[in-house]
């Protein structure tokens, strides 16, 4: 990114939030990371995420801090006539306002886009759901392991057998997916309002993020029913999704997983068979096979297993080293325990240190070359910016 970036570019940006948990406060958090004053609005009890992971006597644990680094953090009794007051003389004062709570929850407040909009018609209205504002399913309520992995067939096409019993998911990864496709959408409400003066709802939620980012397999699914003239599987009647295929069946011999000798595993990355496995027989010494590649890929499964019996003689080093020298495209497996302190990673900056907090915590995934986006500070005590939020707003009650 050059010279080292001075500007806070949402600066004098005043987002409102009222969420818990991790997607739509990880959204507001990012917008933070970039500027913007972010109040963050805690019931009595504070958001129960503070809990997770966190040390004996400590306010909150990491995983609160990677989600609310760089906030204020206020308390309020929705219940009470006087906090929902404090709350609309601070939607007052916002630019934008973010919310992952239900939206019969937010109509019994009065605190829906429809009710608000008339009020505040130049406020940003981000709404993080798991199931959308809309359809059959929009009030149920759901992480992202339900609405993201389960809810969207991912869970399903993971498995190699339709025996075999769903993968284990990474938590989290939904929510995180879809906070920064939150932070875009807010982030083109604001240019909009820039152009109009008008604020708008911003609509996201976990199971569309978990169907967009299947976009290629499920384009393929769309393909295979449209050829067809019926939804489910293959002209030939498989028995099964050809999606789902296992390891020794993938569609593309070079974008599948392998093992050396010495058990590490790797991965392929050539997505054009006829530019990448060339290079990669004549890498292993299987020049022999090179005619075969015209019969890709009825061939498909005969190749991966002869690059299993090749791959199974060589340890990963000798691998590297005839990869290298030949261009072929692979990645190293990492272990998950060394990712932290991963060369790469840490070079292009997916990692952050912030002042008060003891471990690492992420980056935004995005830089921008003139914005600091470095976290400012930890995450707050709850309640730890009433006075200096609502003394202001008491006053002109």
């Amino acid at each position: 990114f050059g010279s080292r970036p001075e500007s806070a570019m949402l600066q004098g940006v005043r987002v409102v939030e009222l969420a818990t948990v991790l997607a739509a406060p990880t959204a507001s958090a990012t917008l933070a990371d970039f500027g913007a004053e972010v109040i963050k609005v805690e019931s009595p009890g504070g958001d129960g995420w503070r809990k997770e992971a966190r040390d004996k006597g400590a306010s909150h644990g990491v995983m609160f801090d990677n989600a609310n680094r760089g906030k204020k953090s206020v308390v309020l009794d929705l219940k009470e006539e006087g906090d929902k007051g404090l709350l609309h003389k601070l939607l007052a004062t916002a630019d934008i306002f973010i919310t992952n709570v239900t939206q019969p929850a937010l109509m019994r407040l009065g605190l829906d886009f429809d009710t608000l909009h008339p009020s505040y018609p130049a406020l940003i209205y981000g709404h993080l759901t798991a199931w959308g504002r809309s359809g059959p399913g929009m009030e149920r309520p759901g992480y992202d392991v339900g609405a993201f992995f389960a809810g969207t067939g991912i869970m399903d096409i993971m498995r190699s057998d339709e025996a075999a019993p769903p993968p284990r998911y990474l938590s989290g990864m939904g929510d995180l997916t879809t906070s920064q496709q939150l932070v875009a959408g807010l982030a083109l409400a604001l240019w909009h309002k820039e152009r109009t003066g008008k604020g708008q709802l911003v609509d996201a939620c976990l199971l569309r993020s978990g169907l967009f980012v299947q976009g290629c397999t499920l384009s393929m699914q769309g393909f295979t029913e449209a050829r067809t003239g019926r939804s489910g599987y293959s002209a030939e009647g498989a028995k099964r999704n050809p999606l789902r295929a296992d390891r020794t069946n993938m569609f593309n011999p070079c974008l599948n997983n392998y093992k050396s000798k010495d058990g590490a595993y790797f991965m392929l990355t050539g997505l054009e068979v006829p530019r990448h496995m060339p290079k990669i027989l004549k890498a292993l010494k299987l020049d022999r096979l090179l005619p075969e590649i015209r019969g890709f890929p009825q061939n498909r499964a005969m190749f991966i297993k002869e690059l299993d019996l090749a791959f199974a003689e060589l340890t990963m080093e000798q691998i590297r080293k005839a990869f290298d020298a030949a261009d072929v495209w692979y990645t190293p497996v990492r272990k998950y325990e060394d990712m932290l302190h991963d060369e790469q990673a840490n070079a292009c900056g997916a990692f952050v240190s912030v002042p008060g907090v003891k471990t690492k915590l992420l980056a935004s995934p995005v830089l921008l070359g003139a914005a600091d986006s470095r976290p400012k500070a930890r995450a707050p005590l709850l309640g730890e910016h009433n006075d200096e939020i609502f003394g202001p707003l008491r006053s002109k009650l």
